[in-house]
C-alpha cells in the first residue's frame, strides 16, 4: 500500500467515512440511496401497472424484443412427457392418459388451448408480466390467471378481509408462505380518455389450488418481476433510432442537383431535380431514366449525397441490441448469424443451454406439479387400479438444442461415446430426443426390413439397404 493510500485508509478510519469507493459519493454518478426494501415495495402497485404496460407494449411494437421473446419460447418452453415406470404396459398407459388430458378440450377451461400452447403462453406472461397463475379447477382443467389479474382490489373484499391483508394480491403469512391470491377481472374502462381499466374483484383461491409461475431473484419475494424489465429502455431506444434513422433516409432519396460555376459572382445553384435557375441554369428531369448533361465550361456537376445510416450508428446499434438481448440471456450471434464463425456460434451456444436449462427446470416443476394432481385424479376415477402412485416415474424432455456443424459435432458425440465419456442417453437428450423411444423406432425399424427381406447397414460414414445398394 502506497503511502497515499495508507494516507486516505487513516483518514477514513479517523472520521468514520467507508474505504469502499461504490459507497463514497463523488458526483460523477447516481449516489446509492441506503435504502434497503422488499423487492415487493421497490416495485409498488402504481409502478408494476406501468412496468407491465411498457413491456407489454414493447412485444406489441419491437420486431426485435418480439423476436427475442419468441425465441426465448422455442427454447424453454417446449418439452415432451416420457414415462420412467418399469411396467412398459403402465407407460404406456400414461403416455395415453397425459396425451388425452393433453389436448385443448380436456387441459384448459376455455377448451382453445392444448397443454403445449398454454405452457408457451405461460412462459411468455412470465417472461411479459413476471408471474401468473395456474389454478385448478375441480374438473381436473386448468385456468390461466395473468399476473395483472391477482391485485388488490380497492373494494369489494369479502367480509373479513381488508386491503391490508394482501400484497400485490397475494395473502401471505408471517414468513412470507402464500395462503391465498385475490384474483380480479378486467371490468368496463375507467374513462374513455385514459383507457384505464377497472378491475372487479372475484374470487379468493387458496393457495393450494394454484400454481404460481413466475420470475424471483430473493428470499422474500412475492410477486415475480420480468426479466424484460432492464431492457425495456435499450429496446424502446433501439426502436424509436431505427425509425429516425428510416425518416432520415427517406428525407435522403429526395436528392437533387448541385452546379458549380466558376465565372461570375452567382455561386453555387442548389435545386431539386426539376428546378431551373433565374439565371439561365441547367434543366434537369430524373424520371426518365438515364440522361447526359452538356455543361458549359468551367461547370460541373454533383448529386447530393447523404450517407445514412452511417457506419457508425449501424455498429452502435449492433452493441446496443446485443445488450437487450442479454435480458433473456440470447446471444447477438441467434439475432445476426453471419455475426460469427463456427467457434463463436458454438461457444454462444454452449454458454445459452447453461443459462436455458435453469429456467427449464421451472417449467419443468409447474408440469410436473400438474401431473401429481393429474396422477390423484385418476387414481380417484379409477384410470389406474392397483399402481402405486409413489412408484411412478416420468420425465419431461425439453426441445433440443439444434446442430451447428452436423458432420463436426456427430464425429466429436461418437468419439465421446468410444471414450466412455457420455452416453446415448444425455446425447440424445441434448437434442430432445429420447432414448428408449429412438430404441423402440430401431427395432421395429429392424424388423420391419428383415420381414422384407433386407437388411441394413448402419456405420458413421454410411447407412444404407444393402440388397438395393448392390
Amino acid at each position: 500500500m502506497d503511502f497515499l493510500a495508507q494516507l486516505r485508509s487513516a483518514f477514513a478510519w479517523a472520521t468514520g467515512s467507508s474505504t469502499y469507493d461504490a459507497v463514497v459519493p463523488r458526483g460523477k454518478r447516481r449516489n446509492p440511496t441506503g435504502i434497503l426494501r422488499r423487492e415487493d415495495d421497490e416495485l409498488r402497485p402504481g409502478d408494476r401497472k406501468k412496468a407491465l404496460s411498457a413491456v407489454n407494449t414493447l412485444n406489441r411494437n419491437s420486431a426485435a424484443a418480439a423476436w427475442a421473446i419468441r425465441k426465448h419460447l422455442d427454447y424453454i418452453s417446449t418439452f415432451t412427457f416420457q414415462a420412467r415406470c418399469e411396467n412398459e404396459a403402465l407407460n404406456n398407459k400414461l403416455e395415453t392418459l397425459v396425451e388425452t388430458r393433453s389436448r385443448p378440450e380436456n387441459f384448459e377451461v376455455t377448451g382453445r388451448y392444448s397443454r403445449q400452447r398454454f405452457i408457451r403462453m405461460a412462459e411468455m406472461r412470465r417472461t411479459l408480466d413476471g408471474d401468473m397463475g395456474v389454478a385448478k379447477i375441480y374438473n381436473g382443467r386448468v385456468q390461466a390467471i395473468e399476473g395483472d389479474c391477482i391485485r388488490t382490489p380497492d373494494s369489494g373484499l369479502p367480509t373479513g378481509y381488508t386491503a391490508a391483508d394482501f400484497l400485490h394480491g397475494v395473502r401471505t403469512n408471517r414468513i412470507g408462505r402464500p395462503l391465498e391470491y385475490c384474483v380480479c377481472r378486467r371490468g368496463a374502462s375507467n374513462d374513455s380518455v385514459s383507457g384505464g381499466t377497472r378491475f372487479e374483484f372475484e374470487r379468493l383461491v387458496n393457495a393450494r389450488n394454484m400454481m404460481h409461475f413466475g420470475y424471483f431473484d430473493r428470499f422474500d419475494q412475492v410477486r415475480g418481476i420480468s426479466p424484460l424489465i432492464t431492457a425495456v429502455n435499450v429496446f424502446q431506444d433501439v426502436y424509436e433510432g431505427i425509425d429516425y434513422a428510416l425518416a432520415r433516409m427517406k428525407v435522403a432519396q429526395m436528392f437533387g442537383l448541385v452546379f458549380y460555376r466558376e465565372r461570375g459572382d452567382e455561386g453555387p445553384t442548389v435545386g431539386p431535380a426539376e428546378q431551373e435557375t433565374e439565371t439561365g441554369g441547367y434543366k434537369v428531369s430524373l424520371d426518365r431514366g438515364p440522361f447526359s448533361l452538356e455543361l458549359d465550361p468551367g461547370d460541373r456537376a454533383e448529386f447530393l449525397e447523404n450517407k445514412t445510416p452511417s457506419n457508425e450508428f449501424q455498429n452502435f446499434s449492433q452493441v446496443v441490441i446485443a445488450i437487450a438481448l442479454k435480458s433473456l440471456d440470447i446471444p447477438y450471434s441467434f439475432f445476426n448469424e453471419s455475426f460469427t464463425n463456427y467457434s463463436g456460434a458454438r461457444q454462444a451456444m454452449l454458454q445459452y443451454e447453461a443459462s436455458a436449462s435453469i429456467k427449464q427446470k421451472d417449467v419443468r416443476e409447474l408440469l410436473d406439479r400438474w401431473l401429481e394432481w393429474q396422477l390423484f385424479i385418476w387414481a380417484l376415477d379409477g384410470e389406474l387400479p392397483g399402481v402405486d402412485l409413489a412408484s411412478v416415474n416420468w420425465d419431461w424432455i425439453p426441445n433440443g438444442m439444434s446442430w451447428i456443424d452436423p458432420l463436426k459435432e456427430v464425429s466429436a458425440d461418437i468419439a465421446a461415446l468410444g471414450a466412455g465419456l457420455t452416453s446415448r442417453t444425455r446425447l440424445l437428450r441434448q437434442r430432445g430426443e429420447d432414448v428408449q423411444e429412438v430404441a423402440r423406432e430401431l427395432a421395429a425399424e429392424k424388423k420391419l426390413f428383415e420381414d422384407n427381406g433386407l437388411t441394413v447397414g448402419v456405420n458413421p460414414v454410411n447407412a444404407q439397404i444393402l440388397e438395393i445398394a448392390q
